[in-house]
């Protein structure tokens, strides 16, 4: 018998990510430079590990996908449609 989902925990991962959802939105606002380094900084000693989980590679794919969209080359989204992309259902 398969077993009934947990609402509480999947009520609560939707509130986490709802919180992560309204802190990218809130950071989006942000574009004085020391600010930014000051939400970096807190970031960084809360998460230390955030960016050990990316190889090499994993950069390196990241800065020619970061150079191709500065060229004006490959795909870009506005706000809404990266959060309707978000939301939905992976296919």
């Amino acid at each position: 018998m398969p077993s009934r989902p947990n609402f509480d925990q999947l009520s609560y991962a939707m509130d986490i990510a709802s919180k992560k959802l309204d802190l990218i939105q809130r950071l989006m606002q942000v574009w004085d430079e020391a600010t930014l380094q000051r939400i970096a900084k807190t970031i960084e000693a809360e998460v230390p590990e955030a960016d050990l989980d990316m190889t090499d590679e994993d950069w390196a794919e990241l800065e020619r996908r970061r150079a191709e969209h500065l060229r004006g080359e490959g795909k870009s989204y506005t706000k809404e449609e990266a959060m309707r992309m978000l939301r939905s259902p992976r296919k």
